[in-house]
């Protein structure tokens, strides 16, 4: 009895953990663009992510390892860009109907030059994050994606 009941505690305390982390790696991501510090920080909690942990999570470190990618040797940028791709769209294919991770595809193909030819979802996901929005009972999210579209969208 006493193992289930150490169990649940720590299933319980990492639950709510879970949960305060998204909402730190939230916070952590709009600044993340602000400095090589910065990205690094936004990166660091995310650096254990697998491709099978939850499609959120994937997505963010994809969008991790797109921001470090900038500060790379010219030479080593695109193959860092490629497998920030690479798990961003892994993380849109286990769950294409997470508005949370249209929009870190959005914010990252939005910001992106052009040459490097990862900007081909940049319209459907900006209508689908927009259509989502009022359904959306997360109020962190919500207000996530009101800043994004004010703040930093190309619209």
């Amino acid at each position: 009895m006493r193992k289930v009941i150490a169990l649940l505690m720590v299933l319980s305390t990492w639950l709510g953990a879970h949960g305060q982390d998204l909402t730190n790696i939230r916070l952590l991501y709009k600044d993340a663009t602000q400095s090589k510090e910065q990205a690094e920080a936004f990166y660091e909690p995310l650096k254990d992510v697998t491709q099978t942990d939850k499609p959120v999570l994937v997505a963010y470190k994809g969008s991790g390892l797109m921001l470090l990618a900038r500060y790379e040797k010219l030479a080593d940028r695109g193959p860092k860009i490629k497998e920030a791709a690479q798990w961003i769209e892994q993380a849109v294919a286990d769950d294409p109907d997470n508005a949370e991770i249209r929009l870190i595809r959005l914010s990252v193909q939005e910001h992106l030059p052009r040459f490097l030819k990862y900007n081909q979802h940049i319209e459907e996901d900006r209508q689908f994050v927009k259509q989502a929005l009022p359904s959306l009972n997360d109020e962190g999210l919500k207000a996530m994606i009101h800043g994004y579209f004010e703040e930093f969208s190309k619209e």
